[in-house]
């Protein structure tokens, strides 16, 4: 049978929790009635700002409309108006004279009733029968037959009530010279005689921007967007120009009550909306409201920012006092619970550093933690004692093999030259070499500095140079701040050993280059040499190797011939661990090359 276990908890996590929890669902239950309050509030004023909006816009146009109708009715009523105009339009054949007389006095009771009120802008009067005369931005005759006219039915439809119209007037653009584009908004009424037979039309006109320049710039503290519809759903504002594309609102407003803010979807801007609804008292246009959700929700939304800042606020109370009280409860068990938790590795062996706490079974356990820390600490530094005897047997065992090495390879040397006849050259090089035998079994310490190493590599390639003379060259390129580091005894020289063996296979001249740099809070030791280079299979087999010894940490059984490399990449594995640097590879020119190297600790920095 499986057993689940419950998942355990200190006793200051179950205190902090039980604590926590029941602030922080008062704190809950608290916030959500603020919120609620707060939000309905919101909602509310916003709603009455875009009424408001709404309402002020019907007011400006119903004020715009009305001082248009002033003028219209004021005309039509005049009887000195009508009394010219009939004249002016009975002339039979005037004279050119009696025509300017009749136009003046036209002209004149048309401005005199037009008044100084600048933001009407034309008044046209206009016979059945075709002729037409206007004052404002264009005065004189106009030559537009009514019954061609788009406004001429709706307004005889009427009969004698307003009719309201948006459209380009070209005409009287052309003639006043104005812009093409500029938008007229007319006001039309049939006027008749006193047996009311019709006998004109009287057009009363306003910048279409004047009209609606309110809804152009609604006042409002929000982004909403404005739409007039007259009594039978035609646009009025935005004009509609020629390839746009309009939602329809007034379509819409039939099916429901938007006095109150009720959604839509916007099928053109593909958006949500609020839409309201306003019928001004005077022109009975609907002026329509519209905001899409995120623009409504998002000033609610800020204004609500604080509510989240004053709960986090009081959540982080909350927390604290829960934390302080739970921490008091169960301090002395936690602060040993925290102990064991953080060891650092550096120093895993500091003891529990806590005064008495008044309990006897707390502190009988921290007496016994400290007595257990105090016994693996012995057993532990006896281990690395046994282990750095091992790593100490391990690396002299290999510098052991690299001196038969070294000899091995000297010897064949001696014994090329003696068969050359090369007497001088032989003693001169077994006194280098007894140096060399001296510098090697001088003591039994496994490092050297690198100044040292390089000195008996030197004192090698003389020794291989008076056997070769001219045909091999060599250089050193080493910084000074690299001549005190520690190093692996042996491993450079053993390097350019290498380099010898595989160049001498090669035509001269042969060349072989020690480099030694620092680089990124790195030290590097770098032999070049212009020999074979490595062949491919043996250099994966040495690569396979080494990434062995790496991830296992055994090391293989090396043998007298062909051990160098590998050699020196465990010297410097069982000297710095994993933190070292080895590679080596062929040069893009010919020969190869082996780097070796480290990083530099705090007191190499210093040098």
């Amino acid at each position: 049978m499986k057993y689940i276990r419950s998942k355990r908890k200190n006793i200051q996590k179950i205190l902090f929790s039980s604590l926590l929890c029941s602030n922080v669902a008062f704190l809950i239950l608290t916030i959500l009635i603020m919120s609620c309050i707060q939000y309905f509030s919101l909602h509310q004023n916003m709603e009455n700002d875009i009424q408001r909006t709404g309402n002020l816009i019907a007011n400006e146009v119903d004020l715009q409309i009305s001082q248009m109708d002033n003028i219209c009715l004021n005309v039509i009523n005049s009887t000195e108006i009508k009394k010219a105009f009939s004249t002016w339009v009975s002339a039979e054949l005037p004279s050119v004279y009696e025509e300017m007389q009749y136009k003046d006095a036209l002209s004149a009771a048309l401005v005199s009733v037009k008044g100084v009120d600048s933001s009407i802008r034309q008044v046209n009067l206009y016979s059945m029968d075709g002729k037409g005369y206007g004052v404002g931005n264009y005065t004189g005759e106009l030559n537009i037959v009514p019954s061609t006219q788009p406004w001429y039915l709706p307004t005889k439809t009427l009969n004698g009530q307003r009719y309201l119209s948006a459209s380009q007037n070209y005409l009287l653009s052309r003639k006043s010279g104005t812009d093409t584009e500029r938008i007229y908004f007319s006001l039309y009424r049939m006027y008749f005689d006193n047996f009311h037979n019709p006998i004109g039309f009287v057009e009363v006109m306003k910048y279409y921007d004047t009209v609606f320049e309110t809804a152009q710039s609604p006042k409002s503290n929000y982004n909403v967007n404005i739409s007039v519809y007259d009594q039978s759903g035609n646009q009025l504002f935005p004009a509609a120009k020629e390839g746009a594309n309009f939602f329809n609102y007034y379509d819409v407003l039939e099916s429901g009550d938007y006095s109150r803010g009720d959604p839509i979807y916007n099928t053109v801007r593909r958006q949500q909306e609020y839409v309201y609804a306003t019928i001004s008292d005077y022109s009975d246009f609907v002026i329509v409201t519209s905001i899409r959700y995120s623009d409504f929700f998002l000033p609610i939304i800020n204004n609500l920012l604080w509510i989240p800042s004053l709960a986090l606020l009081l959540f982080c109370i909350c927390y604290l006092i829960a934390k302080k009280m739970s921490r008091w409860l169960a301090f002395p068990l936690t602060k040993m619970y925290h102990f064991l938790s953080n060891i650092d590795p550096r120093d895993q062996f500091n003891e529990i550093q806590m005064e008495d706490s008044g309990i006897i079974e707390i502190d009988k356990l921290r007496d016994s933690l400290n007595s257990a820390i105090r016994s693996q600490k012995a057993s532990t530094q006896a281990m690395l004692l046994l282990k750095e005897q091992e790593l100490q047997a391990q690396m002299l065992a290999l510098q052991a093999q690299m001196n038969p090495h070294f000899l091995y390879n000297s010897l064949n040397t001696i014994g090329a030259m003696a068969e050359e006849g090369m007497n001088s050259e032989v003693t001169k090089m077994c006194q280098d070499i007894t140096s060399i035998l001296r510098y090697i079994s001088s003591d039994k310490e496994s490092v050297s500095t690198v100044e040292e190493e390089l000195e008996h590599c030197d004192l090698y390639l003389k020794c291989i140079k008076l056997r070769f003379k001219d045909s091999l060259s060599y250089e050193f390129d080493i910084d000074d701040e690299l001549l005190d580091l520690p190093i692996p005894k042996l491993c450079v020289q053993m390097l350019i050993e290498n380099s010898v063996k595989f160049v001498t296979r090669t035509q001269p001249p042969w060349h072989i280059r020690i480099e030694g740099y620092i680089d990124n809070e790195r030290w590097l030791i770098c032999v070049k040499d212009n020999g074979t280079g490595f062949d491919n299979s043996v250099s994966e087999h040495l690569r396979r190797q080494m990434d062995e010894i790496l991830s296992c940490s055994l090391l293989p059984s090396l043998q007298l011939d062909g051990m160098g490399i590998l050699n020196i990449f465990i010297r410097f594995y069982l000297t710095f661990g994993n933190s070292f640097i080895f590679d080596f590879g062929n040069l893009p020119e010919r020969g190869a090359f082996v780097i070796i190297g480290g990083h530099l600790n705090e007191e190499d920095k210093t040098l």
